[in-house]
């Protein structure tokens, strides 16, 4: 399997916070994106469906 690196920018203020509340989850960051994407492409959903879909 190939892989393609994602890279994109958040303000330091998000990243630290987050880096936190994955890191009490036994996570990373990195690793928690990456659970997030996996699950998002066997589902074939995202959590923000419902936000997005109520305004179509």
């Amino acid at each position: 399997m190939t892989e393609k690196l994602i890279q994109l920018r958040v303000d330091d203020d998000v990243r630290e916070k987050a880096d936190e509340v994955f890191k009490h989850q036994g996570l990373t960051t990195q690793g928690a994106l990456k659970i997030f994407l996996t699950h998002v492409a066997n589902s074939g959903d995202s959590p923000f469906s419902k936000i997005f879909d109520s305004h179509q």
